[in-house]
């Protein structure tokens, strides 16, 4: 058995970025890092999101098995859906089959890790955690500690809006990547650990917003300022390590440019998949509809009285605008939608169609008997779908969710799942009738997660100067339990990552598997309703997840 094991995750670190600079020397201690370890790329989950992602990483299994398949979880007898949490994970997260063997894990900022579970160890929640959440940190008074070291910590970076100077959000990130690092050194010398890991939330942020700002002219390059600081973190987390510590350093998915957005639900509204009731509120906004005044539309507007809106207290982010109460009266929304006559609705950020089935869904119009037919009709006309600005097929990686998914919770998958070919085409679909054409240019964000992230390691167990590949982000959580001389899990679907060990290390050290039975695991589901629903959904808005 080796020493204890860091993981640092970079949310949408992307190798395409890291390599020319790290040749540049612009990034050195990651240079240092692949030069004594192991780098490679990480597969993301279908479709690459961070909800699915960061909860597959965590418990080292599918979709089909933990239950997030996206940001969003369809609520029961509704056609309505709310945020993903913790409680929506159905198998054990790594910090609590490590806890269960008697070690000590330190978990900060990790997304869907709130609400708070008990662990052993310490955790500070990460992404969607509500401002003022009852419960901040485990043990409760953690959070206490950590802002009488670093008062303005932030659980998730502060959204971008077109209102924002530049320059000032992204010197925000920065000090949010420091701060970050500052408490995880602290943690790191002030508790017990055996397993710790921190993530790092604004590189993800600065790529959706400023990918932009690297390919025009300007000589200031956000997202590389933000890698800079994020580099310049992972070497103090490093210098603070013993020696027979081994690093790990990951990302939920990569990173790329984004142009153009597939709107799901008016693609299904115009081939008639999705029926509006017939009466005179919905028959005006569908005639406001179909002049192109939709909520799209707002944001150039929102864009030039932000300022002023925001002073009032009227919004607090562009896409306030876009969502706020009054407004919504306006435009077409699921309560326009007549269920009786809809066969199918998407309920997702990136790629998702479910069938409107009876006896599933509140008001059903799909015969179970005449799945098959429906999906297949549905696959076949949006294979054959093209994006007008370029003449390219959307998409031809289009899957049936039982072919990707296994499990107990394949059963709420998607009944249709899909990755654009070109991945600067985003399929959007959590906030339905965002705008009247099918696909349209993007233009609150410039960037987006494409399916491979990075993976480097270094450390006194792991094989230098290697480049490996077939690593997928389900494997990381098997490949700790076998790096810190624990047993594998047998219902985990990652693998331990062999090509990463030294022949020293691998030779010594022989493979054993337990189950969750024998270690006395048991996951029961718990009543999910949470008041913070409404605020961690707009969290996602502002954050460029939803629109």
């Amino acid at each position: 058995m080796s020493g204890r094991v860091f993981v640092i995750g970079i949310d949408g670190g992307e190798l395409s970025l890291i390599d020319p600079w790290i040749k540049e020397g612009k990034l050195p201690v990651l240079k240092r890092i692949r030069e004594n370890g192991i780098n490679g790329l990480l597969r993301s989950t279908i479709p690459p999101i961070t909800g699915a992602a960061w909860s597959t990483f965590q418990t080292g299994t599918n979709p089909g098995k933990h239950g997030a398949f996206n940001w969003f979880k369809r609520m029961k007898n509704q056609y309505r859906a709310r945020p993903v949490n913790s409680r929506d994970i159905m198998e054990p997260s790594l910090w609590q089959i490590l806890g269960q063997q008697g070690k000590n894990s330190g978990v900060i900022g990790v997304p869907v890790t709130y609400p708070l579970k008990p662990i052993k160890g310490f955790m500070i929640p990460g992404l969607l955690t509500p401002v003022n959440a009852e419960k901040q940190s485990y043990p409760g008074d953690l959070i206490d500690e950590i802002r009488k070291i670093v008062p303005d910590y932030k659980f998730s970076p502060k959204e971008w809006t077109r209102g924002y100077e530049p320059v000032e959000w992204v010197k925000e990130l920065i000090n949010d990547v420091k701060n970050k690092a500052q408490v995880s050194t602290y943690l790191m010398k002030k508790k017990a650990w055996d397993f710790m890991m921190v993530h790092f939330m604004e590189s993800d942020q600065v790529q959706h917003f400023m990918w932009d700002k690297m390919e025009d002219d300007s000589d200031w390059n956000p997202v590389l300022e933000v890698y800079q600081e994020i580099d310049r973190a992972i070497g103090k987390i490093h210098e603070e390590m013993d020696e027979d510590d081994n690093l790990i350093i990951m990302s939920d998915h990569g990173f790329g440019p984004l142009r153009y957005n597939f709107h799901i639900d008016t693609w299904l509204l115009k081939e008639g998949y999705i029926k509006l009731k017939n009466n005179l509120s919905t028959w005006l906004k569908k005639l406001l509809f179909n002049m192109g005044f939709t909520k799209e539309s707002l944001y150039p507007i929102g864009e030039y009285i932000y300022p002023y809106l925001r002073k009032i207290n009227f919004i607090q982010t562009v896409l306030d605008l876009a969502s706020n109460p009054w407004l919504e009266r306006l435009f077409i929304s699921s309560q326009n939608v007549n269920w009786e006559k809809s066969l199918a609705y998407s309920h997702s950020e990136i790629g998702h169609i479910y069938l409107n089935i009876k006896g599933r869904e509140p008001k059903g119009a799909v015969d179970p008997i005449d799945v098959p037919k429906i999906r297949d009709e549905l696959i076949v006309k949006l294979s054959k779908l093209k994006n007008p600005f370029t003449g390219k097929t959307i998409s031809s990686n289009i899957y049936k969710g039982e072919e990707i998914y296994h499990g107990t919770m394949t059963g709420e998958s998607p009944d249709i799942v899909f990755i654009p070919d070109d991945m600067e085409i985003l399929g959007k679909g959590a906030y339905e009738f965002l705008a009247n054409k099918v696909v349209s240019k993007s233009n609150s964000q410039s960037g987006h997660h494409r399916m491979d992230g990075i993976l480097f390691a270094t450390g006194p167990d792991i094989e230098k100067g290697k480049e490996i590949s077939g690593a997928h982000i389900m494997d990381i959580a098997p490949t700790v339990l076998y790096l810190l001389g624990l047993p594998v899990m047998e219902h985990m679907d990652g693998k331990v990552l062999d090509d990463i060990f030294n022949e020293d290390y691998l030779s010594e050290n022989e493979k054993s598997y337990t189950n969750k039975e024998e270690l006395g695991i048991v996951m029961e589901k718990e009543e999910n309703e949470d008041e913070n629903d409404e605020e961690m959904r707009k969290r996602l808005k502002g954050l460029g997840y939803v629109s």
